[in-house]
């Protein structure tokens, strides 16, 4: 009960003059407000584009990041916890929290209200004066109760963002009963008119829709094997196991229980994180993985729970010797690694399990998926989750104009116009976008001055900025320069930001999180 809680504001920031803050791990609720430009928040895989005076929630444990969208653009952090009133020091999880998270894309009147508090709120937290401080506390409290308040009237949205905030609930509720009439009736549409735009708007059906989040989650609990299979088919929705036995078969291709048996080997992956990127779409999780909540933040959060050992994925070189001598000690039956070990370490793992190498010089990422699922027995399930990708481009591509856009990186203090084999195969392959050099061959890397780079004639410039020091430093300053300020791209907003993961990884899962976002970030404001 909302009565039972009692508030506390850790700390509040006002971001701004950076392109992108990095996916970071949460250890309390955080509050996101964008005030003013344009950005793009992403919370473990979900991106959204953010609007101003609205707020925004990442729960504990999770990560977010954002995107710069408009090349000018604050946004506040609040950082709080929630606790019991009678026990200030029992913070209260995430479920307990729902009311409060529930509150997600939330606002209320006078337009600029939200904006007003925050503003107030930075202001106080961050005065001399204790007093001011301690009224800190109150604005937030004042904040939440008021997105509470204004949370249980009923408020029109337009049809979009009534799909997302539909589809947002499917993710969060997939257990309970959840029909077509339920999901209509939340979007304010009519049952028909909600399932033919959900399915114009997604490519699929919402209940295929519903049925796809339940296997994945079945999965998941199913690959660490210690639940009934009856208790997992209530978790995930089902009141009866036969029914939901059958639903598994025609979904996946096989039976809940041969499932299971087929995860029992004990598979090891050494030496990159981004194999994991190939062993996602198989649904196979390994024993042990290189992880780590930022080199690897990715698959830390999807797969850092079901992970038995964790390999160091942080200066893999230097911590080898450990990492190896941890393989020795879980005795996996195989070990997939990255092509490439020099002789002695090859043979060094070869005498811990036999060995299986992804290649890193091939253009076929496809061919690799199929070969390795060849070797693990997944042949269904790849085949499986290709023809599923290649819909999803499909309804990319229908949905897009053709254009031309350049791909671009800063290292240090130069442009390169780049383009690796992950771009190129999604970008251009894929979804049939047009590269402004004829006759490129990928992966493409050449040097380019700002002067060469905008006067090419293309509709978007997508730039990814390598994350070091030095780096970061010189992109900040030459975001305010007037070479960079009076770059056409810039001054009509054809510049778009895009972040190191996925985009600079080569694996299925990366091409396809480059995909779920590009809708995103082809959209150019037409004059």
């Amino acid at each position: 009960m909302e009565s039972d809680w009692t508030v506390r504001l850790w700390d509040i920031e006002i971001i701004s003059g950076v392109p992108k803050v990095e996916p970071q791990l949460t250890t309390y609720p955080v509050l996101l407000v964008l005030l003013t430009g344009a950005a793009t928040l992403i919370r473990d895989t979900a991106v959204t584009a953010m609007r101003q005076d609205t707020v925004y929630l990442a729960g504990a444990n999770h990560t977010f990041g954002l995107l710069d969208g408009s090349g000018d653009y604050a946004a506040v952090v609040v950082r709080f916890g929630l606790f019991r009133a009678a026990q200030a020091s029992e913070l209260l999880p995430d479920p307990a929290c729902e009311p409060i998270l529930g509150i997600e894309g939330g606002s209320f009147a006078p337009a600029g209200r939200v904006s007003e508090l925050c503003r107030m709120m930075m202001e106080q937290h961050h005065s001399s004066d204790p007093l001011q401080r301690w009224r800190a506390q109150l604005t937030l409290q004042e904040l939440l109760y008021e997105l509470l308040l204004a949370s249980r009237k009923p408020v029109k949205a337009d049809s979009r963002d009534a799909l997302e905030q539909v589809k947002a609930y499917m993710e969060e509720h997939y257990s309970e009963e959840l029909t077509i009439e339920r999901l209509a009736v939340m979007a304010e549409l009519s049952p028909k008119y909600f399932g033919d735009l959900f399915k114009k708007q997604y490519g699929i059906s919402a209940m295929d829709h519903l049925t796809q989040i339940r296997m994945s989650k079945a999965k998941r609990l199913m690959i660490r094997s210690d639940m009934r299979l009856k208790d997992i088919a209530h978790e995930v929705g089902y009141e009866d196991e036969f029914y939901f036995s059958r639903k598994f078969r025609k979904s996946v291709g096989i039976s809940p229980t041969a499932f299971i048996k087929k995860r029992r080997n004990k598979l090891a992956v050494y030496g990159s994180a981004s194999i994991l990127g190939y062993l996602l779409p198989l649904q196979v999780v390994p024993f042990a993985a290189p992880l780590h909540s930022k080199w690897a933040g990715y698959y830390h959060s999807m797969l850092g729970t079901d992970i038995t050992v964790h390999l160091d994925a942080f200066r893999q070189n230097q911590y080898k010797t450990a990492n190896q001598q941890r393989l020795a000690e879980a005795k996996p039956d195989l070990i997939l690694c990255p092509s490439g070990l020099d002789a002695a370490e090859r043979k060094l793992l070869s005498g811990i399990a036999e060995l299986y190498e992804i290649s890193r010089d091939t253009d076929n990422w496809r061919l690799e998926l199929r070969e390795l699922a060849d070797r693990l027995d997944e042949q269904e399930e790849a085949e499986r989750w290709l023809e599923a990708y290649e819909h999803k481009v499909q309804h990319v591509r229908q949905n897009l104009d053709k254009r031309t856009v350049l791909t671009v990186r800063l290292n240090k203090n130069r442009f390169y116009a780049y383009c690796n084999r992950g771009m190129a195969d999604l970008l251009f392959n894929g979804l049939g976008l047009a590269f402004p050099y004829p006759g490129a061959e990928f992966p493409f890397d050449r040097a380019i001055s700002l002067e060469e780079m905008d006067a090419v004639n293309v509709d978007l410039i997508l730039l990814l900025v390598c994350q070091e020091t030095e780096t970061l430093e010189g992109w900040k300053a030459l975001q305010q320069s007037p070479s960079w300020l009076s770059m056409r791209a810039v001054r009509e907003d054809k510049m778009r930001i895009i972040p190191s993961e996925p985009w600079r990884e080569y694996s299925p899962s990366a091409i396809e999180r480059m995909l779920e976002g590009i809708s995103g970030l082809l959209t150019v404001k037409r004059p």
